[in-house]
């Protein structure tokens, strides 16, 4: 190799091998974020044919147990004012965002205004990077219309970038905490390559509640009886983004009266619809290319083809004067 083209091998070399370095621990960061601005709205309801089983309050002629299918209507929206706030106030990238959720029958509008079966609203301050849910005074929690402060625990809306293998703890709005997530195994939905979670929530008494003696089977005009939850959710996570690719959960919550179960008051299956599921699936298949691309592939290809260079580069230089000391040589025998 020429001295002219082992300094180009030499200066092309230093390029890659920095442009390597930038790609891993600079450009990386700077895309591995979450969006201020973002906005969704993802649909979960009854397989097609299966009936869910709920209280609904509000019957004709007083509470009563229905069947039928069932919808959740899920709204997010970014606050970008507010994640610059958040951002500010605790000296780390956070994004604050505004869920809405409303679970009802098929036909029922979130947006009438009227009263669906259950609804929540959540402003949760999470990491950026990480997708784990922060401590920010600017947190809210709102259920049946009471709002209070809220405190939120792992993970909410994602899995953090890069999801490794392992169990992470996942927030659960009924129990005010979050539980394991565990990692269960991979599998492909769609093409796309995903991990799988599964957060089971055993039976748990999370309050009591005054209710009519008659609905509960009793013959005291009211009883106190215990409020009994369960849930087992599942979540397929593409890794290199965090999304989650599919979601469904199975919700079994009753009363129960001296340990006894009278009454159910929600039994349903709910998963993400298969429309929503393939729009996700096109939305994050190129954003995970591009991410480990930036994080993985260019990094160890560039930075090995990179170092190659600088050593041909080098070797050539080395060449080149040892052939014009030879030259210098030569000419002053001469």
């Amino acid at each position: 190799m020429g001295k002219k083209l082992g300094l180009v091998a030499l200066v092309l070399g230093a390029f890659l091998v920095l442009l390597a370095g930038l790609s891993k621990f600079y450009m990386y960061d700077r895309l591995a974020v979450v969006p201020d601005n973002n906005e969704t709205t993802s649909i979960s309801q009854t397989a097609p044919g299966e009936d869910a089983e709920y209280l609904n309050v509000g019957a004709e002629g007083g509470p009563a147990v229905e069947t039928g299918p069932l919808k959740s209507t899920r709204i997010v929206q970014g606050n970008v004012e507010l994640s610059e706030k958040a951002s500010e106030e605790l000296d780390r990238d956070v994004a604050v965002w505004d869920t809405y959720t409303c679970t009802d029958t098929p036909d029922f509008d979130c947006a009438s205004g009227q009263t669906p079966l259950s609804s929540t609203k959540d402003r949760v301050a999470f990491d950026a990077h990480t997708g784990e849910t922060v401590s920010w005074s600017g947190s809210t929690t709102e259920t049946g219309g009471e709002e209070s402060e809220g405190a939120f625990k792992g993970l909410y809306f994602k899995f953090p970038f890069g999801t490794e293998k392992k169990t992470y703890d996942f927030w659960d709005g009924t129990l005010k905490k979050a539980t394991p997530a565990v990692y269960k195994g991979e599998t492909t939905i769609k093409g796309l390559d995903v991990y799988e979670f599964e957060q089971v929530i055993e039976p748990t008494k999370t309050g009591t509640i005054d209710v009519p003696g008659s609905l509960v089977g009793e013959d005291a005009s009211q009883v106190t009886a215990d409020r009994i939850y369960a849930n087992t959710r599942t979540f397929l996570v593409e890794p290199v983004t965090g999304v989650i690719i599919k979601g469904g959960e199975a919700q079994d919550s009753s009363l129960e009266v001296d340990g006894e179960r009278k009454l159910t008051t929600t039994k349903a299956t709910l998963g993400y619809t298969d429309a929503y599921i393939q729009d996700t699936v096109d939305e994050y298949k190129g954003k995970a290319t591009l991410l480990k691309a930036v994080d993985t592939t260019f990094p160890i290809v560039g930075g090995i083809v990179g170092l190659v260079l600088l050593v041909l580069g080098v070797a050539g230089l080395a060449r080149g004067r040892k052939a014009a000391g030879r030259q210098d040589g030569g000419t002053h025998t001469a």
